[in-house]
């Protein structure tokens, strides 16, 4: 049940103590236009923060680790604000935990992680601005004291099909793990294919059970022996995790369709080199979040100190850590953000920015497998 409970979880987070010296934080700033988003004090800096994370229960290892990223973001920065957490493990009531954070005076609240809590707390009316660690579907209104920032994976899917376009292809396939999650992506895969202008020739949910799979990708490639097969595609787009992805890109091969160009989303890597394991991926494209590929060019500093005080957590959730770094960044950033799309942040989560939704867009870093290692590819 536990285990489940914590699928569930995740699942909703990609589709939820005070420290320091006290001060005494001047009043945020609240803007005349209703269009526009609450910035805190740009003299001072922010001085007091609500952090509202799952601090207990099976979104504990993902909460801290947000967390300690915050913190060591805001422990680098000479602005030394006053952070208030707010555990939404216990308070997940989001009038409640917000009406704790107004009573303890914070100028801008960071959080939940949860997108029903998200949708929660943008149904309230605020005076304070909120940076949300989720995106909500954008039919969904909300307060123009929302911003939305996170870490979906429809941003890879959609930053794979543009670097396919880019590349030429204009028929796709798209396969895709089975489950709520696998449909979302490939329906996201489709829509911005089709929108570019290309066509999605079939499309395949592969099987959970993995004796099945085999079968289904003879019959999805309309493979006949000894070389009859499906000539009417240019690319793959792929949505499944890595052990899934090990076993469908060799069948590729064995079905003569191994030359075709597969593009996926990141969760295609397990998050560690393994050039042992990953050799059945080489040639696959796919782009993250640029910790996520240990790319420690961006804030190299705090990777460091990180890697070095949470190892084990640290290399299972780097983009969790990453996700606490620039949040902190935004909303030091919100007000010049909030200027124009063209100004940017270059994050450990992504080179970011923020539209005329109140939305942070992630520019990602893309690679490819190659003999079972992670090439960075423009």
């Amino acid at each position: 049940m536990m285990k489940l409970r914590l699928i569930t979880c995740l699942l909703l987070i990609n589709f939820g103590l005070s420290d320091c010296a006290n001060h005494n934080p001047p009043s945020p700033v609240i803007s005349n236009n209703p269009d526009s988003i609450l910035t805190a004090p740009s003299n001072n800096g922010i001085q007091s923060i609500g952090l509202l994370l799952p601090l207990q229960g099976p979104l504990a290892n993902i909460g801290l680790s947000v967390k300690q990223g915050f913190l060591a973001a805001a422990d680098e920065s000479r602005s030394a604000p006053r952070i208030i957490f707010i555990d939404t493990c216990l308070e997940s009531d989001m009038q409640a935990a917000y009406n704790e954070a107004l009573v303890k005076k914070v100028q801008i609240i960071v959080g939940p992680l949860l997108k029903p809590q998200v949708q929660n707390i943008a149904s309230l009316q605020t005076h304070i601005p909120i940076l949300a660690l989720n995106y909500l579907n954008p039919d969904i209104s909300t307060p123009p004291q929302l911003v939305q920032f996170g870490l979906s994976p429809v941003d890879e899917a959609q930053q794979a099909t543009q670097l396919a376009w880019q590349r030429g292809k204009r028929s796709a396939l798209i396969i895709t793990a089975n489950g709520n999650w696998g449909t979302h992506l490939g329906e996201t895969f489709a829509q911005q294919w089709q929108a570019l202008g290309g066509t999605v020739v079939d499309t395949l949910s592969l099987s959970e059970n993995l004796s099945d799979i085999t079968k289904q990708m003879r019959h999805f490639l309309h493979f006949k022996p000894p070389h009859n097969k499906r000539t009417d595609f240019d690319v793959i787009f792929l949505a499944t995790n890595s052990r899934i992805g090990r076993q469908v890109k060799p069948l590729l091969k064995f079905f003569y369709a191994g030359d075709v160009p597969v593009y996926a989303t990141a969760s295609i890597y397990s998050g560690a080199s393994s050039p042992r394991f990953d050799k059945d991926l080489n040639q696959v494209i796919f782009c993250a979040a640029p910790w996520s590929l240990a790319n420690n060019r961006i804030e190299p500093n705090l990777y460091q100190q990180l890697k070095s005080s949470f190892p084990i957590r640290f290399n299972q959730n780097r983009k969790y850590y990453a996700l606490g770094i620039d949040a902190f960044h935004i909303i030091q950033q919100l007000e010049r953000l909030n200027q124009s799309p063209q100004q940017t942040l270059q994050g450990a989560t992504g080179t970011l920015s923020l539209n005329n939704q109140h939305r942070i867009v992630r520019q990602l870093s893309c690679a490819q497998f190659c003999n079972g290692y992670l090439i960075p590819i423009d």
